[in-house]
């Protein structure tokens, strides 16, 4: 969601078996997956009701001292409206819009400026989803009104960017945030909204190994060499967990690729110079990226906790992005 700016509740639910309701077939006790195999399905009921708090932040690494930079909260709502043999329709609302006043940087301002006068405007709004019979989600039903909402609070976010003091500057150098927002395409900002919500159950509908397992995938034309390790385990209660870390490395000559093609947007010469003559002196190692998931849900396929960090390292200098999404309050079987 920024792109446009674990509570003790389950004791009883966890230690029950979920309640079968219309949506997917429920296995029995023959035909249910053994220890070596785990199917995510959401079993989910008409007036089925879920809040979320989602909090995302960022820091700041330097040797041993880790800052945090940035941080925003959004308070969340999904709603399942009807179910069928053949799926669900559901509602994802927006409740609320927090910054974090620990965030104390002018990225962490301007983020708790942008919360203060967007969050007014995101509030009530409601994306209308299916999805089919595992809890997948198949497509939005009102994207226009979202794409319309998107197009208008970028536009303001990228007003009150302008007068950020570093922005001034880089304009003067002929990098206008103006002209490279006319290209953002309306698509992209509609991800903006519905990141979380896609987040929340991109396992659904997939069917994983329990156990840990770790594999060294070679590169290719559209990815690094990396190493992934995942681990599933399922708990006595039927509450279960997904963990996935990707570790990859990016050549120290691909980062001066990629930010070379940056520079050459700046109409100033000095900047291109001074680039030139100061990257190889200051960039020396290759770039490290350990991208991490873990997904907690319950027996009936609500997840009640994620955690995504995506840590970004070139020596002992690196940023650190990290999204907490957990439950505050629910409402299951309202038959």
């Amino acid at each position: 969601m920024r792109v446009i700016l674990v509570p003790i509740l389950f004791a009883v639910l966890m230690a029950c078996a979920a309640t079968p309701c219309t949506g997917a077939t429920q296995h029995d006790d023959k035909t249910s997956p053994q220890d070596t195999a785990l199917d995510v399905i959401g079993w989910f009921c008409n007036r089925d009701t879920i809040t979320y708090w989602i909090q995302e932040s960022d820091w700041k690494i330097h040797g041993a001292d880790t800052i945090q930079t940035a941080g925003i909260s959004m308070k969340v709502r999904i709603t399942v409206e009807d179910s069928t043999a053949t799926g669900y329709r559901m509602d994802y609302t927006f409740l609320d819009v927090r910054g974090d006043s620990l965030a104390d940087s002018e990225l962490g301002n301007f983020q708790n400026k942008m919360a203060s006068l967007l969050g007014s405007k995101i509030i009530g709004t409601t994306i209308s989803y299916e999805t089919d019979e595992y809890g997948r989600i198949l497509k939005i039903n009102n994207i226009g009104k979202i794409k319309k909402q998107a197009k208008s609070l970028f536009k303001e976010a990228v007003k009150e960017m302008g007068k950020l003091p570093w922005m001034k500057g880089l304009k003067e150098m002929g990098l206008d945030l103006t002209d490279y927002a006319k290209g953002i395409d309306s698509d992209l900002l509609v991800e903006g909204y519905v990141e979380e919500l896609k987040l929340l159950f991109t396992c659904h509908g997939m069917s994983y190994d329990v156990g840990e397992t770790t594999a060294r995938n070679e590169a290719t034309e559209t990815h690094y060499a990396n190493e992934t390790y995942r681990s599933v385990a399922v708990d006595d209660d039927r509450s279960y967990s997904i963990v996935t870390d990707v570790k990859s490395t990016i050549p120290r000559s691909d980062i001066k690729t990629v930010m070379s093609g940056i520079v050459d947007g700046i109409s100033d010469p000095g900047v291109k110079n001074d680039f030139d003559s100061n990257f190889d002196s200051q960039v020396k190692e290759d770039c490290t990226v350990d991208s991490y998931l873990k997904i907690a849900i319950l027996p009936n396929g609500w997840p009640y906790e994620v955690i995504e960090q995506k840590t970004v390292m070139i020596g002992d200098k690196g940023k650190v992005t990290q999204k907490y999404i957990y439950v505050e309050s629910y409402s299951f079987y309202n038959h």
